[in-house]
């Protein structure tokens, strides 16, 4: 099949042209403009197009989609350099102006793949990140997430099922976790940067709350800093260690796969994550004792428990996640060392050449 791939040079959408391609399809990459630095990632592959496109450009869009049976959409604004109306006018009106183009141009499409985000179960009127059970497809509800980002996500979200309720296209809904690219899990010592103290410190240096008790776990962690590395236990405010589910970048594409692969994808939304489940209290311990650093804990602010529900996707689909934190760290030392692994390197996301 002939498939759009929009952030085909993204972290995610590299590792999923790769796949793609294994799997015998011909590939359109649509590259932003701004994303300079990782633009020429797929050049020299066989059975890659590329082409620059932007799209806020409705005509982009369509040049786009023409004659694709599928679309991988992955692009989106997040970080970088936007503002909220860039962010709106990028992740909801790019994404309708994709289906547009698909409606008008692609009587037979086989798939339209929304990338969206567990982000939309956070919310801005509820503590945060900790949910006491797994996370399922039906809490989403009335929960308001914040801007930019996941807000836009969300509403690109709803523009794909409406479309696929008025217009009958096959949307597939995945939403992700959080991913981790093993090429970006060490910092330059090669030690995992997610569970050190530096990286809270450097977080809680950029933030000020209104609440003073969290403003107090702020002041005593930014105090707490000597300037010598440690790995740091983060505690919830209630004083549970962090607990998160991750998305190797692996077992992620694995899933957008089976998204055009089985015909039950068709008109629903599936969580999407992977193995790694990480619990600070049982891994930083073992990573202290492992590279010789001391290990202190603190409370932060942020709250961040939770786990993601993925009964849907494994049985409808087949879906079986494959990658948990040893074979992430495995994988990314063996980069570190130059190795060859089975993962594209991410890139640096709007960097200039």
């Amino acid at each position: 099949m002939k498939i759009l791939v929009t952030g085909a040079t993204g972290r995610i959408g590299a590792n999923l042209v790769m796949r793609l391609l294994q799997k015998g399809h011909a590939i359109r990459s649509l590259i932003y403009p701004g994303d300079a630095s990782r633009a020429g990632k797929l050049d020299g592959l066989a059975n890659v197009e590329t082409v620059h496109g932007d799209l806020r450009n409705p005509q982009d869009a369509r040049d786009a989609v023409a004659g694709v049976d599928v679309v991988y959409h992955l692009a989106a604004a997040f970080g970088g350099p936007f503002d909220n109306r860039q962010f709106c006018d990028i992740n909801v009106m790019g994404t309708l102006n994709l289906l547009e183009g698909v409606r008008e141009l692609c009587p037979d499409l086989h798939r339209f793949v929304y990338a969206s985000t567990a982000g939309v179960y956070w919310s801005l009127r509820e503590y945060g990140r900790y949910f006491e059970t797994p996370i399922s497809e039906e809490m989403v509800g009335r929960r308001y997430p914040d801007m930019p980002y996941l807000m836009t996500k969300w509403l690109g979200e709803e523009l794909a099922v409406a479309y696929q309720l008025q217009y009958a296209l096959p949307v597939t809904v995945l939403r992700f976790s959080t991913v981790i690219d093993p090429g970006e899990f060490l910092n330059e010592q090669g030690w995992p940067s997610l569970f050190l103290y530096s990286t809270a410190y450097e977080r809680c240096k950029r933030e000020t709350r209104a609440d003073p008790a969290e403003q107090a776990m702020i002041d005593a962690l930014l105090a707490g800093w000597d300037g010598q590395e440690k790995f740091l236990i983060s505690l919830n405010p209630n004083g549970v260690p962090y607990h998160e589910q991750f998305g190797d970048v692996r077992d992620i594409v694995q899933g957008l796969a089976l998204g055009i692969e089985v015909d039950a994808a068709v008109g629903q939304i599936f969580n999407l994550s992977g193995a790694a489940i990480f619990d600070w209290g049982e891994l930083v311990p073992r990573l202290a004792e492992r590279f010789q650093l001391p290990v202190v804990e603190a409370r932060l602010p942020q709250a961040n428990y939770y786990e993601i529900d993925q009964s849907r996707i494994k049985t409808l689909l087949g879906f079986r996640p494959q990658h948990d934190f040893n074979s992430i760290l495995a994988t990314a030392e063996a980069m570190r060392r130059g190795e060859t692994t089975d993962v594209v390197p991410g890139g640096i996301a709007y960097g200039t050449v």
